[in-house]
């Protein structure tokens, strides 16, 4: 279970970051997606950590990240006007051709981070599987709208 819970936490980490070198040539909306991306980073971070026992549980910091993770990903729409693909941005056209996919996908992600939000400030044993729908709804959406990263 662990080792599971290890791989989780390590592919939202993988899932939820955006490269430093994008970010210094991004401006504009461009910018300030990839910065909430960032910030969604940090939360999972934090979170994988935890689940991956390199740092001790603490459910207040954990409903704390949850809790960015609902909130930055509730905003995640409005930072993709038509027409902002493109280099820097690592966005797919599809998020465009697809939009109601990709606000549906938005939308399940505020939803599993409240889940997971709700399960840290109540009674914590259920925890990682909720946060496990946080990666699996990360994961879903940039499967299908974010650009492959080129080494």
């Amino acid at each position: 279970m662990i080792s599971k819970l290890a791989q989780i936490a390590a592919i939202s980490v993988l899932l939820c970051g955006t490269a430093a070198i994008a970010h210094e040539e991004a401006t504009g909306v461009v910018k300030e997606r990839m910065d909430l991306m960032d910030t969604q980073k940090d939360a999972m971070k934090i979170l994988g950590g935890m689940a991956k026992g390199e740092v001790p549980f603490d459910a207040a910091k954990a409903a704390a990240a949850a809790h960015e993770i609902e909130t930055t990903a509730a905003k995640v729409p409005d930072l993709f006007p038509e027409g902002t693909g493109g280099h820097p941005s690592e966005a797919k056209p599809e998020v465009w051709t697809q939009w109601d996919k990709f606000t549906d996908d938005a939308e399940a992600l505020t939803k599993a981070a409240t889940a997971l939000k709700v399960a840290l400030e109540g009674d914590a044993s259920e925890w990682k599987a909720k946060f496990k729908g946080v990666v699996d709804a990360c994961k879903t959406c940039h499967k299908t709208f974010r650009a492959e990263k080129k080494d």
